[in-house]
């Protein structure tokens, strides 16, 4: 259970699939669902598949199934039944759309699709897994990579054998190293790493970090691209938020018109709604830049300082010598000229 298991791409494909998946779960929340539906599986077929088929069985439960569409297409070329398959339910219900059925669809253009198992926000989920695994599996060579430092050539076994146990004494910590001279004489060393290759690792980050940030932006989540280096002007975030809102709301409002019908036909009262928590916002904080040109500000608008006044009297007999010594504390005639 606890060795290390290779890292090859099929594994990775899986961990993100499931970890953006969670994430797009609980972006939308849904209440009032009856007790006979399941909403994750809910969510699974709205986002994986495109749609959901509510319907009632023989049994009088009202179920949200995935289903295939079936039967000759209308003036729209949208089909006009709907074909439910369940081994639990022990037969097929073929049932005529918005009849005897209401599918409720992700996006606008799930009415369209015709391969349920490509609809609603499987390619995104698929895409960018993709590209995170592959992501992971660059920056998994490159820190390998960045071990081999150089390459030692050996004239025989034996002098291989010598190199061999320095180096691994070297790596297990070892802070010197004694060897033969001849075997200095004997080793060749071939250098790997390039210069240029310094910032192989943090390019590959960067990278990591724009493909998961692009999912979030294309599902319609607020977030700032985390490559770019300049700091983030006012007009530049409020445009990320209004396309993040479009792509959002389309999701939300085309999932609850068909909510709306469901109540409509069936009496529930099912509603969907973004995760209170997305809808938080922090407060803008001011840039040192900001708070650089407000402290120059207040500097330059301060008034003056009031001088001290100050009052020396002094008594001396007639023709005597007096000799002053005062310290001003650092106060001026008001021209900038210390005071004698």
């Amino acid at each position: 259970f606890m060795q290390p298991v290779p890292m090859h791409f099929d594994m990775l494909f899986r961990h993100y699939f499931n970890f953006l998946i969670r994430d797009l779960f609980q972006v939308f929340q849904f209440s009032g669902l009856p007790e006979t539906i399941n909403a994750t599986f809910l969510k699974y077929c709205l986002f994986c598949n495109g749609k959901s088929v509510f319907f009632e069985t023989d049994d009088g439960r009202l179920l949200a199934l995935n289903g295939n569409y079936s039967g000759d297409p209308d003036v729209y070329y949208i089909p006009q039944k709907v074909i439910v398959t369940n081994p639990t339910l022990k037969k097929s219900y073929l049932m005529e759309r918005d009849t005897e059925c209401v599918v409720v669809y992700c996006t606008e253009t799930d009415v369209y699709n015709q391969v349920s198992e490509f609809g609603g926000l499987y390619t995104l989920l698929c895409r960018t897994a993709t590209m995170l695994a592959d992501s992971d599996l660059s920056i998994n060579v490159a820190q390998k990579n960045k071990r081999l430092i150089n390459v030692l050539a050996a004239e025989d076994q034996k002098t291989k054998d010598a190199i061999d146990a320095v180096v691994h004494k070297q790596y297990e910590g070892e802070p010197y190293a004694v060897v033969m001279k001849s075997l200095i004489d004997n080793v060749q060393s071939v250098p790997i790493a390039e210069k240029s290759s310094n910032n192989d690792i943090m390019q590959l980050i960067e990278s990591h970090q724009y493909i998961l940030s692009h999912f979030y932006e294309s599902l319609g989540l607020q977030t700032h691209d985390q490559m770019k280096k300049e700091r983030l002007i006012t007009a530049e975030i409020n445009d990320n938020d209004n396309i993040a809102k479009l792509n959002i709301d389309n999701i939300l409002y085309t999932i609850q018109s068909g909510l709306n019908k469901v109540n409509e036909k069936y009496g529930t009262s099912v509603t969907v709604q973004l995760n209170p928590i997305l809808l938080e916002k922090p407060e803008p904080k001011e840039t040192d830049d900001s708070q650089s040109d407000s402290n120059q500000t207040d500097t330059a608008d301060a008034e003056p300082t009031e001088q001290p006044e100050i009052e020396i009297n002094i008594t001396a007999e007639d023709n005597a010598d007096v000799e002053l010594n005062i310290d001003t504390g650092g106060v001026d005639d008001g021209n900038n000229n210390p005071v004698q």
